[in-house]
């Protein structure tokens, strides 16, 4: 099992760490966000090259959060197989 962790970190300064939190289903729901932030820095890049880039990126991102956070990939594959 994986944790959140809350980091603060002013511009050129080392980032500190806050908070953990080991709540599974807040793991979650900071992966979806993640993606989903991700997933809108594509959708709104004006250069397309920039934008696959990106794209090629949030696919990286999308497999490394599936394989470390529990149950990402079910979520995925049960709204697969609704459609």
């Amino acid at each position: 099992m994986g944790s959140l962790i809350i980091v603060f970190q002013e511009p050129g300064k080392r980032p500190l760490s806050v908070a953990t939190i080991n709540d599974p289903a807040l793991l979650q729901q900071a992966a979806r966000i993640a993606l989903q932030e991700a997933e809108q820095r594509v959708a709104t890049a004006e250069n397309p090259v920039i934008a696959r880039l990106q794209k090629a990126e949030v696919q990286r991102l999308r497999t490394a959060l599936e394989i470390l956070v529990p149950g990402l990939a079910d979520e995925k594959q049960a709204i697969l197989n609704v459609m």
